[in-house]
């Protein structure tokens, strides 16, 4: 017989969906665009002295590690649960993507501001020959392109998620736990407007033989690059933090848990999301007198069940009995009789 005072645990170990293979999808391809990317910047800002070239240079090469991290977050978050982690790594994912918003701010948005600044204060314009210029614009526009070819990679994966869950892409990209393909979108996105913006300046400075375009340009671009660390450090710390599930999961936990004739009512339920597509659910049920202790078991079992076809990124729940002593009581009673 089960010692019902202590919590009921079921549901197996987090199960790693497919989405999980968008996600890395999206991050190799946005990896290999931007180290390619990440040298051409450099060689192209090199030759110019462009402070912008320099700053997205900078840009692509910490978009480039923050893929290493994202990476590392999505097969460290795959491993088996254990005696010191019961609950599994499915927030390693979280915990590499807010190292990734970090480096950003640090290595790109930092950098960025640096060039800007010392170009502003230096002010001295850089006689660029119509070699140098067709080589930084040549790399910008390839960029450009690129990164518009590992953007869309991203999007088809938030798309996919949002269609999964019945969401509008804006609110995938606002609510959902998937702080990796997400870092991705972010970093892709900041990488376009980036470039639209480093081309600006460049053409600027050309145009009217001012070096303060350029350094606007690349200040600009570190604004962009902060911005961006900040909203993706914010998402990760809220997951990091143990942030609940959806409120319509949680609705349908509810509407689930009570359409059992057994059950009279759920005193409270906690959720918390333990992975991208993991979710952790402990609740405290009301049931009708006079069950036996197998017909509570047999009543707990259904529910799981039932969670697994209709939830499935609820991957463990722990239930406990509200007046848990009062009804091992009955249950014996009923038993004896």
């Amino acid at each position: 017989m089960a010692d019902l005072a202590e919590p009921i645990p079921t549901h197996p170990p987090t199960v790693h969906s497919a989405h999980e293979g968008e996600s890395r999808g999206a991050v190799i391809a946005a990896m290999a665009v931007n180290l390619a990317i990440a040298l051409g910047k450099l060689v192209a800002g090199l030759m110019t002295g462009s402070a912008a070239l320099l700053a997205e240079a900078g840009h692509s090469l910490a978009d480039t590690v923050n893929q290493v991290f994202l990476l590392v977050g999505i097969n460290l978050s795959h491993a088996e649960a254990d005696e010191k982690h019961p609950h599994g790594y499915g927030k390693e994912a979280f915990f590499w993507s807010f190292l990734a918003a970090i480096f950003i701010f640090v290595a790109g948005a930092v950098f960025s501001l640096y060039e800007g600044v010392r170009t502003a204060v230096e002010s001295h314009h850089h006689d660029r020959s119509s070699f140098e210029l067709i080589v930084a614009f040549g790399v910008l526009v390839m960029a450009l392109v690129f990164e518009s070819t590992s953007w869309t990679i991203a999007v088809r994966g938030l798309l996919a998620g949002a269609k999964r869950r019945g969401w509008t892409m804006m609110r995938y990209i606002a609510e959902s736990p998937d702080v990796t393909i997400k870092t991705v979108f972010f970093e892709d996105s900041a990488a376009i407007i980036g470039l639209f913006i480093a081309i600006a300046g460049l053409a600027l400075s050309e145009i009217t033989g001012d070096e303060i375009f350029d350094a606007i340009a690349s200040i600009c671009i570190g604004l962009l690059l902060g911005l961006v660390a900040v909203l993706l450090g914010r998402q990760s710390r809220d997951l990091l933090l143990g942030a609940a599930a959806p409120p319509e999961t949680r609705e349908a936990l509810h509407r689930l848990v009570n359409s059992f004739p057994e059950v009279i009512g759920v005193q409270r339920m906690l959720s918390m999301l333990i992975g991208s597509q993991s979710i952790l659910v402990t609740g405290e049920l009301h049931v009708r007198p006079g069950l036996t202790t197998a017909q509570i078991e047999n009543l707990i079992q259904r529910i799981d069940d039932q969670i697994e076809r209709e939830i499935p990124e609820v991957s463990e729940t722990f239930w406990e009995l509200h007046g848990t002593e009062s009804r091992l009581q009955a249950a014996a009673d009923a038993e004896a009789a």
